[in-house]
């Protein structure tokens, strides 16, 4: 009989709802046991969802990993609480599949790192972009020297956050607009947007599937942004845009832009832009518009108009293209699975999480500091540092 991987889910929010779905009904050989949130109610409706009876529910995740018999734990939590409970957990002998960003510091993307070289356990973040079928086919053009040597890449993420995301009501988890805010009387909690202090520090959605393509990492961050508080909040302690400039390993250039506040399209603006020195490859901006594409060595007179799909339907099930970013939440799901099954190694393993998560960091301390430049340090081990040590230095 094939191995079932048990799995137990920590924070119930529309990501860990989401995610536990994909879990207990989509993935093959996977199931959820147990379910685990502060916020009960968050835990109670996310268990009605999933219409098994047999899944337990806790306010406690500690105890969640002593009662049950769980082969791994989805940590999907704000990205502050990621350090101490991801290492609990791997303390505990659970493998660990966690949402992005890593961390908030360099300590906590470090604390992480060395955990899980001493526990020996595996580790994956649920970043989903880096499977989109645009970095598959951008990454085969730069194996195949298509677009020669890669100079230049850029890419944003805007995604302006509506007027009920920023409270939750605490004894239900339900979001709170900010008129409800000011005016009832009711039992309140800052969402996850007040902590994250840089809206850079949510670069990992555009510079993972970028690192993925270059096969590459950063070592060094310059960060800028606009003033502080928001034009658009003027209540709210956050930029509206922050831009990161970066120097890569192989030597390319990234420029990534990341908001949350401003007013964009519906949903998200996701664009990334790659130049080489034989070509350049673009996504689109908008829905209306098409994605581009210029190679001097077809002897293109002008751009070519070319889809550039996210959606890789055709890997995955029906029931899995409705269950977020055109099915793409599948994947680091489905490749958790198989490799606690077959035992091999994950797509985006800790050090890879790392280095999309530590330029971001530095980002933001760059901007704190008048926009000097910071290292970005190698996170695996080597010369400098023994598996399961933390550096000398942080960076």
């Amino acid at each position: 009989m094939e191995k079932i991987v048990k799995w137990g889910i920590i924070g119930l929010g529309h990501r860990g709802s989401a995610l536990s779905y994909l879990c207990h009904h989509i993935v093959p050989q996977s199931k959820v046991v147990a379910l685990c949130d502060t916020i009960k109610p968050l835990a109670e409706k996310a268990a009605r969802n999933l219409k098994d009876p047999d899944i337990k529910i806790y306010t406690d995740f500690m105890q969640m990993l002593k009662n049950e018999d769980i082969d791994v734990v989805g940590v999907f939590v704000a990205p502050e609480d990621n350090p101490d409970i991801v290492c609990e957990v791997l303390e505990a002998g659970k493998h660990v599949l966690c949402e992005v960003p890593l961390a908030l510091t360099m300590e906590g993307c470090w604390k992480i790192v060395t955990t899980v070289e001493k526990t020996g356990l595996k580790f994956q973040m649920a970043e989903q972009l880096r499977y989109a079928a645009f970095v598959r086919s951008w990454k085969k053009m730069v194996a195949e020297n298509m677009l020669g040597k890669i100079l230049y890449c850029e890419g944003q993420y805007l995604h302006g956050m509506g007027p009920d995301r920023y409270w939750i009501n605490s004894e239900t988890g339900e979001r709170v607009s900010i008129d409800e805010a000011e005016k009832e009387k009711l039992p309140l909690k800052k969402t996850r947007f007040w902590n994250l202090k840089h809206p850079i520090y949510y670069l990992p959605h555009e510079l993972s599937p970028l690192l993925c393509i270059l096969d590459d990492r950063v070592v060094k961050v310059v960060g800028m942004s606009t003033k502080v508080p928001s034009y658009r909040y003027q209540w709210f302690p956050q930029a509206d845009i922050e831009v990161a400039l970066m120097h890569t390993e192989k030597d390319t250039i990234i420029r990534l832009m990341a908001g949350f506040t401003i007013e964009n399209l519906s949903g998200s603006e996701h664009s990334n832009r790659m130049v080489g020195t034989k070509g350049w490859v673009e996504q689109p901006k908008t829905k209306s518009e098409k994605g581009k594409m210029w190679l001097s060595e077809f002897y293109f007179s002008d751009r070519m108009d070319v889809e550039w799909g996210y959606s890789k339907y055709w890997e995955v099930q029906r029931s899995a293209l409705s269950t977020g970013h055109g099915g793409l939440d599948y994947f680091p799901v489905f490749n958790m699975v198989e490799a606690i099954r077959l035992d091999k190694p994950v797509e985006m393993d800790v050090y890879k999480a790392a280095d999309t998560a530590a330029p971001a960091i530095l980002a933001g301390l760059s901007i704190e500091n008048g926009s000097i430049p910071f290292n970005v340090p190698d996170f695996a081990p080597g010369n400098n540092r023994r598996s399961g040590k933390m550096p000398d230095k942080l960076f």
